[in-house]
């Protein structure tokens, strides 16, 4: 369907997908100033200290050229692997320390 290079609002390009009529992203006009957020509630200080909302740490750290070709090309997902390595780690430790103190 050729749509004649013609901004689609959001809203009409649900009709479109919902009747299996694709449309190209450059095409598809966000009115974002436009949005009703009114019913969205502010977030509380009381929100954060109960628990109810909860900020989400993102870490980084450096790793070289071949380690990272080595990890995409196993298809590694560190944000599994890691966790684990980490707590295998804490308790060979503890592990070691319990039994160094016999």
């Amino acid at each position: 369907m050729d749509f004649n290079n013609e901004q689609i609002p959001v809203r009409e390009v649900g009709f479109f997908n919902k009747h299996k009529i694709r449309v190209a992203e450059n095409l598809i006009f966000y009115d974002d100033d436009n949005i009703d957020c009114s019913d969205i509630p502010e977030i509380t200080n009381a929100d954060i200290s109960s628990g109810k909302i909860q900020w989400i740490n993102i870490d980084e750290f450096q790793l070289d050229n071949e380690l990272r070709s080595w990890i995409v090309k196993h298809d590694i997902k560190l944000n599994e692997l890691i966790p684990q390595l980490l707590q295998n780690f804490y308790q060979s430790i503890k592990s070691i320390q319990k039994n160094a103190a016999l």
